[in-house]
């Protein structure tokens, strides 16, 4: 039995935890962003997928509708550069679902370059798409959960505190993820807002499949540098969301977890080995 099918045979018992919410999710076309459009589906949401990618974007909107037929799946072409277009988008959902529970910020690029090549042009096309556009996405549903409370999810990454080659400004990016993260977190509080986000390590998508088709990613030797053995599946990183925008997570706000199967806490040396010394 799949995944899919066991929430589907646990909402039929009546365990869909999440239902009756009324969720956004950004970068929703295609990778985690989808992956957590289908897993809140799944478990009870009313979805509106939001991306820049309107083939993609549609894509996935027509196979949850197959899916889930009960729940009211929508689609917006967002662009998150744009404050207006995070604005709009939230007040569109607010139109159809009548409020907002959850916001999920998955929307972000990755453009590996080595530092002294990097151009005005690409620093700021990354940190407003990565950054600014995070920001706007939690305000605009801030802006219409202060009334009844809500749930934030930024995603994050294992760049914001581990330093790669030829990433500066995505590791930029996702460290200035962490301040939005904990300073909304305590400044929306007092209206029942939790903030938080989810830092993965490597996870199976497109991006990292390119990645290894073009040379520029080993798969092995990211195994040997996790301690779990392996890279994270987009269903490992969508659980963790779906249980910090539950009610198991309520008393959950400010905090970034890192899904990176033990990556940040020491990787695996091959010249220690466990066991006493002499």
């Amino acid at each position: 039995m799949t995944k899919l099918d066991q929430r589907r045979n646990a909402e039929s018992q009546g365990v869909a935890e999440l239902r009756g919410k009324a969720a956004v999710v950004t970068g929703a076309a295609q990778g985690i962003g989808a992956g957590c459009a289908r897993e809140l589906a799944a478990r009870g949401c009313d979805i509106m997928l939001a991306d820049i990618q309107a083939g993609g974007l549609e894509g996935q909107v027509e196979a949850l509708r197959r899916a889930f037929p009960e729940r009211r799946i929508e689609s917006y072409l967002l662009d998150v550069r744009r404050q207006r277009s995070c604005f709009d988008m939230a007040e569109q959902a607010q139109g159809k679902f009548g409020f907002i529970d959850i916001m999920v910020n998955a929307a972000g690029i990755i453009s590996p370059c080595a530092s002294m090549d990097v151009t005005q042009e690409d620093w700021e096309n990354l940190l407003s798409i990565n950054l600014s556009g995070v920001f706007y996405c939690c305000q605009a549903a801030a802006r219409l959960m202060r009334e009844r409370g809500g749930v934030v999810i930024n995603l994050s990454s294992i760049a914001s505190k581990a330093g790669w080659p030829g990433r500066v400004s995505y590791a930029t990016a996702k460290a200035g993820i962490t301040a939005i993260t904990e300073s909304l977190a305590v400044e929306w509080a007092p209206l029942g807002i939790r903030v938080n986000a989810v830092a993965p390590a490597w996870v199976n998508t497109e991006i990292l499949r390119q990645g290894v088709e073009q040379g520029v990613v080993a798969v092995d030797n990211l195994k040997r540098a996790i301690p779990l053995g392996r890279v994270a599946e987009v269903d490992d990183v969508c659980d963790a969301i779906a249980f910090l925008v539950s009610d198991a997570a309520r008393y959950i706000t400010g905090q970034v977890i890192y899904v990176d199967g033990g990556y940040l806490a020491g990787a695996p040396d091959a010249s220690i080995r466990a066991g006493r010394s002499s």
